[in-house]
């Protein structure tokens, strides 16, 4: 099978490229991975030529602007990445028969209303913010692939930047000796880019393809100051002592963009599909220590 991902710079396209070399199921698959880099997302011209070069069989759509704020600040480029680019893709794969794998997010919902069960795949999203409009806007694109796959993901962490991942954010944060306030009382399923990779190739990897619109995050609820607490004193319990957060209201904090209080995604289609998800405290763990391992590497190489 042939493979086209696009965002492969990002933290979940990194994490991809690599757990799809590390599985002896995908490992021999012909894989390409775009980036900005390469080509503007919203060029229908370079989007198109590129797939149909490729011929993929499915299409992985990763790229996106995923910080809210970003989207708020510079409304043109959240439309052309999100959006338009949404749209190249989308139709690349009509032309090309290719299918379609598109990530969004539990951000379409507003948080509300939210039920006892946890936000389902058939519950009516409504977006609070323009990152969310464009995601959401993004998911009725992809509709349009005959083949296709909307994966809602939650929270993700696992990168290397700072500004869009709260576990980075938190440990970095605290080894420059700083306090960092974090919100307990907003909900969703904190999810690692490997898990959510893994996942991804499960699904991909089925008999039958599954369609339509999956939940895809790792098992329990947190809130921001639960996983922020947790992934520091995982990390080094004596930095948590030192520099621990601070728990804050989500009433009290001032963002740019609306933000769903409560956003927790219900995953029981994708184990009907065969796919347990860890427990995020699981996924922390198993982040921390390659955080130490590559803290350990740079001492050794400095």
């Amino acid at each position: 099978m042939r493979l086209y991902i696009t965002g492969a710079d990002g933290s979940l396209g990194k994490a991809l490229t690599r757990e799809l070399s590390n599985d002896p199921r995908t490992a021999d698959w012909p894989v390409l991975g775009v980036s900005v880099t390469d080509f503007d997302i919203g060029d229908e011209h370079a989007v198109t030529a590129s797939i149909e070069s490729f011929r993929p069989d499915v299409v992985l759509h990763l790229a996106a602007i995923s910080i809210v704020a970003a989207c708020e600040t510079d409304t043109e480029l959240a439309l052309r990445v999100n959006v338009a680019g949404v749209h190249q893709v989308a139709e690349a794969c009509r032309r090309t028969g290719s299918r379609m794998v598109y990530i969004s997010s539990d951000y379409v919902f507003d948080g509300v209303s939210a039920p006892e069960d946890d936000y389902r795949e058939t519950d009516v999203p409504n977006p609070l913010s323009l990152y969310a409009l464009t995601k959401l806007a993004g998911e009725q694109i992809a509709e349009r692939v005959p083949e296709h796959l909307v994966v809602r993901t939650s929270w993700l962490f696992g990168g290397a930047a700072e500004n869009n991942d709260d576990v980075l954010a938190t440990i970095r944060s605290a080894e420059r000796g700083e306090g960092q306030e974090l919100i307990d009382d907003q909900y969703s399923r904190p999810t690692y880019t490997v898990d959510l990779a893994r996942a991804l190739i499960h699904l991909i990897t089925l008999d039958e393809f599954p369609t339509g619109i999956l939940h895809v995050a790792n098992r329990n609820r947190a809130t921001r100051y639960e996983l922020g607490a947790h992934a520091l004193h995982e990390y080094d319990s004596e930095l948590h002592a030192e520099h621990p957060p601070t728990a804050v209201s989500f009433d009290d904090c001032t963002f740019v963009g609306g933000r769903p209080k409560v956003s927790v995604l219900n995953t029981d289609r994708l184990a009907r599909l065969g796919m347990t998800m860890p427990t995020w405290q699981d996924a922390v763990a198993r982040h921390c220590a390659d955080l130490r391992d590559e803290a350990e590497s740079r001492k050794v190489t400095a």
